[in-house]
């Protein structure tokens, strides 16, 4: 599903970012806090449905924040290399042209459309500059790997 070498990187990069910023584990701690706060509220230690309704409302905004984040640090991590550090923008690319996007608001990721222009800014931002490829060791690969 990965073209090009330069979209494996950023997707590498946006989910190491997810692990070294400890993304999961964060939006457990938050989901948790926010079903207390509810228990606490309501006086009833089981969620109804409106509960519930609104906990996966606030974790879904979590998760596109962390989504953005895990972006950007893919291009921080990918701008000091000879590489372009705004290749999961090509990857998103691909995503925007899929249909059946849920409105944004029901998403747990952000719409891909504004995901490549904020990946693309924040490259020429920083002046990124790598644009080495290797497209034949990376099709080499991935023959290996069907």
């Amino acid at each position: 599903y990965l073209d090009s070498e330069d979209q494996l990187m950023g997707v590498l990069g946006h989910e190491i970012a997810h692990a070294a910023l400890r993304h999961s584990t964060r939006q457990l701690t938050q989901l948790y806090g926010l079903q207390i706060v509810g228990s606490i509220l309501t006086g009833n230690s089981e969620p109804g449905l409106i509960e519930q309704i609104a906990l996966s409302l606030a974790s879904l905004k979590f998760s596109r924040k962390h989504e953005t984040v895990a972006d950007n640090r893919s291009v921080v991590y990918l701008c000091g290399t000879n590489r372009n550090a705004s290749g999961a923008a090509g990857f998103f690319k691909k995503i925007q042209g899929q249909a059946g996007t849920p409105p944004q608001f029901l998403s747990t990721h952000p719409d891909p459309g504004n995901r490549v222009q904020n990946i693309e800014t924040l490259s020429e931002d920083l002046g990124c500059k790598g644009t080495q490829t290797n497209q034949s060791k990376y099709a080499s690969m991935k023959n290996l790997l069907k």
